[in-house]
């Protein structure tokens, strides 16, 4: 009775290791993804800003790559503002280690300022 006792114990740990694991891999998974879907969000909104007051889109693209390599960039003006889009794609950890990618996309619109010249 002692050895099945024994027995339990170790398969419940076992499994309460494996179940630790994995809950772990998608708290990590998800604070990547959060973390740089915040970060081109911030990024885009700093590039139209910037873009919008002082630049034009071709400066913001330009910011915008330079902040965040390797990332997507698109610039878009539609009447009186300035939007960008950044699309970037994020590495994970899959199932048995194998590696899979998530694209995050941030965006940001911002206003063109009234007291300088459109481009």
């Amino acid at each position: 009775m002692t050895n099945e006792r024994g027995t339990a114990l170790i398969g419940t740990l076992a499994i309460g290791f494996v179940f630790v694991l994995v809950i772990s891999q998608v708290i990590v998974t998800v604070g990547r993804l959060g973390a740089v879907s915040a970060e081109a969000s911030e990024v885009a909104s700093y590039a139209a800003q910037y873009g919008a007051r002082y630049g034009d889109p071709d400066d913001a693209v330009r910011i915008a790559r330079d902040l965040m390599p390797g990332a997507d960039v698109v610039a878009t003006t539609a009447g009186p503002s300035l939007s960008i889009e950044i699309r970037v794609s994020v590495p994970l950890v899959g199932p048995a280690g194998s590696p899979i990618h998530q694209t995050v996309t941030g965006r940001a619109t911002t206003a063109y300022s009234p007291y300088r010249s459109h481009p």
